[in-house]
């Protein structure tokens, strides 16, 4: 066994490698890029550094015991506290009050780990970062030196949306812009967050599918907002037309990607707020 390289990883290109699981992860001579949910594969390999694309758990699971083991920890400001400190993404879901532990989804939970630089202070040869802003507000991608681009979650591939039709973002104008950013980056391999990684050929189809689900969603909620909804009944409309389960994470998930096209539409001028009965009302104009 090569003790150089976590154990379970795929080379796809020079020394760039993929380190799979329900996160998939990379490895380049020493550099960690995410982690899997999973410690085992680093037990016998040497981490020096680690770049955590976004502040979700499942994306650092266990950046604590690699940086126990000695690794640099490196996350973009605006998410550094995510990492240092989950339970700041679960309060922001509730407005700041602390939920039940029912209603969180376990994406969000995690095991905090100390950020020892910004993404924004990168300069490491192994690895440049792409700015990919929208799933969260420091989402940051990383393109190795071998031209393979690791997207976290800026990128959902086809087939990830029949699990997941309303996937969570703050930002969906963003996303739609990092979904451009993916598409003019030089790169030979595209790393999604999860699902397969594909070749660079392969991945057109799958950005013009989720810029034209996005433009699915804001289209639809336009057209339930004409008679006026209140921000419940517009989360309820939109997770109901898109088909999620009746569930606490899923509707709380909902709730703030919801919000995000709300207010982009908002920017926009194309619906209006109103508070009305003590309920906050949005109406397209």
């Amino acid at each position: 066994m090569d003790t150089r390289i976590p154990f379970n990883a795929r080379r796809l290109a020079g020394d760039t490698y993929v380190v799979p699981g329900l996160t998939n992860a990379g490895f380049i001579n020493g550099l960690a890029i995410d982690t899997c949910e999973d410690d085992a594969p680093y037990a016998m390999t040497t981490v020096d550094r680690l770049g955590i694309t976004h502040g979700h758990a499942d994306h650092f699971a266990v950046a604590h015991v690699l940086r126990a083991g000695g690794a640099r920890v490196a996350a973009a400001r605006d998410d550094a506290s995510l990492v240092e400190n989950p339970d700041i993404n679960i309060r922001g879901m509730f407005s700041w009050a602390k939920p039940g532990e029912s209603l969180t989804t376990k994406l969000f939970r995690g095991v905090p780990c100390e950020v020892d630089e910004y993404l924004e202070d990168w300069a490491d040869p192994r690895a440049t970062t792409v700015p990919l802003p929208g799933h969260t507000m420091g989402h940051t991608g990383f393109l190795t030196a071998d031209g393979v681009l690791f997207t976290g979650d800026a990128l959902y591939l086809k087939e990830l949306w029949e699990r997941h039709p309303l996937p969570y973002a703050i930002d969906p104008e963003a996303v739609a812009a990092s979904l451009e950013r993916i598409r003019t980056t030089p790169c030979t391999w595209i790393v999604p967050g999860h699902g397969r990684p594909i070749e660079r050929a392969e991945a057109e189809e799958h950005i013009d599918f989720h810029l034209a689900q996005l433009a699915e969603i804001e289209a639809l909620l336009l057209e339930l907002l004409r008679p006026g909804l209140t921000t419940e009944q517009a989360v309820a409309a939109v997770s109901s037309a898109r088909g999620l389960y009746e569930n606490p994470a899923s509707y709380w998930l909902a709730v703030t990607t919801v919000k995000g096209f709300l207010g982009g539409l908002l920017n926009r001028d194309a619906i209006e707020f109103f508070v009305h009965d003590h309920a906050g009302w949005w109406k397209t104009l």
